[in-house]
């Protein structure tokens, strides 16, 4: 009986150290990388630079309770399998905080795992996949084989725009693993459409959007609203705010003074000429960034690309009509841009005291856009922008049903839950981005030298 329990003190393991909260953030200060998750303290300094989703949404999460964040983004294996390694000591019984909010996101959580809302449909995907061949291949035979013709050309630049616009919705679901739930497969899959097919980095866009997840609408840290000089969210941005995702000042220039106090008659016309932005970003990333997991696959994307676009557009004519396919091709994925800013570009831009719980950062800053059934189609899942901020992994094709346990959720605890219809959210955009306009406006004709301030 001694042996056997001599034995089994040997084989449990030894007991972490306690740390109050105060004693956390002192090492952080001094330049550790620590994250809560379950009251369990982790060391990520040496790792963070591996960190498949970037460093940045650790930097972010850094001495906080990064539980809520950590369930929504990765599978549960990971707690098993990985999370052990780095775990140097627990947090302090005195020093837990736990919100309802929390309490009832993580039981949620749980809920939806055991009834199988992570479970994908992949014959959803499957005709998905099927449909871009056949818009490639309608867009590619019209421009190099069809009637030398106008409407053969202007069918084949639209078809081009759909298969952008609607490839970039799967490129969407792969990036967050919502697909096989495996990161390596899925980023595959999205580095496949989004390079290949789109000229576009998945990688970049993963780089952008994690970040763009864990501090949504932030103006100083969310590059998803950093567009500074065209289009500017919040009031702030005259004050020369610095950019934690692109580490510069964004400058209030004389550009911006030009186009923010008319943004809001400007906003669709931007946007029009977003994907052009979207390739230059998406080379900068590849050829600059020091954290790219697939960075030859995505280079031979892109050039991949490039060299079968090139060669569809020399089979055109003339360069006048080069120059008009590529220009309709382009302005019309406009509709793309219009659905991630209608999201939030209306909603709050504000920096709650304290430590926001990840579920109520996610229905404060996010709206969904109300659309009939046969619509979804258009909207790829963009639509229900609110669930997919809490759930993010959650296959797009389970959205729609998900959306009144969202509705319920944020009842229950005194959440906003923005819904609008198509029309209404553009209006809401509009008179937001009017509201920032105006207030600018008059600040620089009061004191223009408001704009030298940081």
């Amino acid at each position: 009986m001694c042996a056997t329990d001599k034995s089994t003190v040997r084989r449990q393991a030894p007991s972490k150290p306690l740390l109050t909260r105060e004693q956390i953030t002192d090492r952080v200060d001094k330049g550790e990388t620590l994250v809560i998750i379950h009251n369990k303290i982790y060391n990520l300094t040496k790792w963070i630079k591996y960190h498949p989703g970037g460093d940045l949404p650790i930097k972010h999460l850094t001495g906080k309770d990064a539980t809520d964040a950590f369930l929504a983004f990765h599978p549960l294996w990971v707690i098993d399998k990985k999370l052990p390694h780095f775990h140097i000591a627990d947090v302090h019984p005195d020093s837990r905080r736990t919100t309802k909010i929390s309490v009832a996101y993580r039981k949620l959580e749980t809920q939806l795992q055991a009834e199988g809302w992570y479970n994908t449909n992949y014959w959803f995907f499957a005709r998905e996949v099927l449909k871009f061949l056949c818009m490639w291949a309608g867009m590619v035979y019209l421009a190099v084989w069809g009637p030398k013709h106008w409407l053969s050309y202007t069918v084949s630049a639209l078809l081009g725009a759909s298969l952008w616009h609607q490839a970039a919705f799967v490129a969407h679901d792969a990036g967050h693993s919502g697909i096989s739930h495996d990161a390596k497969i899925d980023t595959t899959f999205g580095v496949c459409l989004g390079n290949f097919l789109g000229g576009l980095s998945l990688g970049w866009w993963k780089h952008n959007h994690n970040v763009h997840h864990i501090v949504t609408n932030d103006p100083e840290h969310d590059p998803d609203i950093q567009h500074v000089p065209f289009f500017a969210v919040s009031a702030r941005f005259l004050n020369n705010l610095y950019s934690s995702y692109y580490n510069r000042v964004m400058e209030f220039d004389a550009a911006a003074r030009f186009f923010i106090p008319v943004q809001h008659y400007l906003y669709y016309i931007v946007l029009c000429f977003g994907r052009f932005n979207l390739y230059v970003l998406s080379w900068q990333h590849l050829l600059s960034s020091r954290q790219v997991p697939l960075r030859a696959l995505e280079i031979t994307g892109l050039c991949t690309f490039w060299v079968w676009y090139l060669a569809m557009l020399s089979q055109l004519p003339s360069w006048g009509w080069v120059a008009f396919y590529v220009a309709l091709s382009h302005m019309a994925t406009m509709f793309l841009h219009l659905q991630i800013t209608l999201s939030h570009f209306g909603m709050g831009t504000e920096n709650p005291p304290g430590e926001e719980e990840f579920a109520a950062m996610g229905l404060r800053t996010t709206m969904d856009i109300e659309c009939p059934r046969w619509m979804d189609w258009f909207h790829g899942g963009l639509q229900y922008q609110v669930e997919h901020h809490l759930f993010p992994r959650i296959p797009r094709h389970n959205l729609r049903k998900l959306q009144p346990i969202i509705k319920q959720f944020a009842k229950d605890h005194g959440l906003p839950f923005h819904s609008y219809g198509f029309i209404r959210s553009n209006g809401l955009v509009l008179d937001a981005l009017k509201d920032v306009a105006d207030q600018i406006a008059n600040v620089l004709r009061v004191d223009p030298k408001t704009v030298h301030m940081h």
